[in-house]
C-alpha cells in the first residue's frame, strides 16, 4: 500500500466523527495540452502566500501531494523541508492553497403555527328568566402551516486549489480545483475530504470536469 493510500485511508477514518450522510464535490482541473510533464526532472511541493490561515492549513497535505504525485510517475518530489542540499534545477513548482469560508444565501420556508380546524358549541340555558339558551363557540386548532416567509441560510465553502507552475516560463501548467457546500461539518473535516477527493482526481493528461456526491459510511459524523 502506498502512503497515499494510507494517508486517504486515515483521513476517511477521521471523518468518521457530524451529522452530514453525503457530500457534495465539484472537481474541475485542467493541464496545459502543450506541455511536458517530466516525470523524471525535480518537483517542488509549497504551500500558497495567501492568508495566514490558508497557508497553514494548506501545509497539513503537502506530504499528501507529495505522495500523490509520486502515484502518477514522478520521481524526485520533495516540500520546502525535505528539499536535498544538492538537487537538480526544479522543473515544476506545485502550491496548495485551502481555506473555508462562510456564504450567505436566500430561501423561502414555510411558517407553521395553530390552524383553526373546527368549532365547539356549548349552550347552556340562561340564568333569566326567558328561559332562553345561551351558546359558546370555541374554536379547535392544530399545529401546521400558516404561510411562507423569506429567509437567510449560511452555510460553508471550502476550496482546494492546486497550481502546477514551470519554472523555467512561470506560467501555469496545471490546475486543479475541488468546492464543496457544507451547513453542518467542521471546517478542517471538510477540508481533508477535499483534498482527499482531489488526489484521487490528478490526471496530467485529460481535462477532469466532475460534480457528484459522496455517500459517507454508516455512523458518518463530522461535528
Amino acid at each position: 500500500m502506498t502512503r497515499y493510500l494510507f494517508c486517504t485511508l486515515l483521513m476517511l477514518t477521521a471523518l468518521l466523527s457530524g451529522c452530514a450522510t453525503t457530500m457534495d464535490v465539484a472537481i474541475n482541473a485542467t493541464p496545459d495540452p502543450d506541455y511536458h510533464f517530466d516525470r523524471q526532472a525535480p518537483v517542488l511541493v509549497t504551500s500558497a502566500n495567501g492568508s495566514d490561515e490558508n497557508a497553514l492549513n494548506a501545509r497539513y497535505y503537502l506530504r499528501d501531494m507529495v505522495s500523490a504525485l509520486k502515484d502518477q510517475g514522478f520521481r524526485e518530489v520533495f516540500t520546502d523541508t525535505n528539499k536535498p542540499k544538492h538537487h537538480a534545477p526544479i522543473k515544476m513548482t506545485v502550491t496548495l492553497d485551502i481555506g473555508s469560508r462562510q456564504k450567505t444565501y436566500r430561501y423561502v420556508a414555510t411558517d407553521y403555527g395553530q390552524v383553526p380546524t373546527s368549532t365547539s358549541t356549548v349552550c347552556k340555558n340562561s340564568k333569566k328568566k326567558d328561559d332562553r339558551m345561551v351558546c359558546t363557540s370555541t374554536p379547535n386548532t392544530t399545529y401546521g402551516p400558516v404561510g411562507s416567509s423569506e429567509r437567510t441560510g449560511y452555510t460553508t465553502l471550502t476550496t482546494f486549489t492546486a497550481t502546477a507552475r514551470d519554472e523555467a516560463s512561470k506560467r501555469a501548467v496545471y490546475l486543479l480545483r475541488v468546492t464543496s457546500y457544507n451547513d453542518d461539518c467542521q471546517a478542517a473535516k471538510v477540508e481533508a475530504f477535499v483534498v482527499q477527493q482531489g488526489l484521487q482526481n490528478l490526471n496530467f493528461q485529460d481535462r477532469v470536469q466532475r460534480n457528484y456526491t459522496v455517500t459517507m459510511p454508516e455512523g458518518y459524523r463530522c461535528k
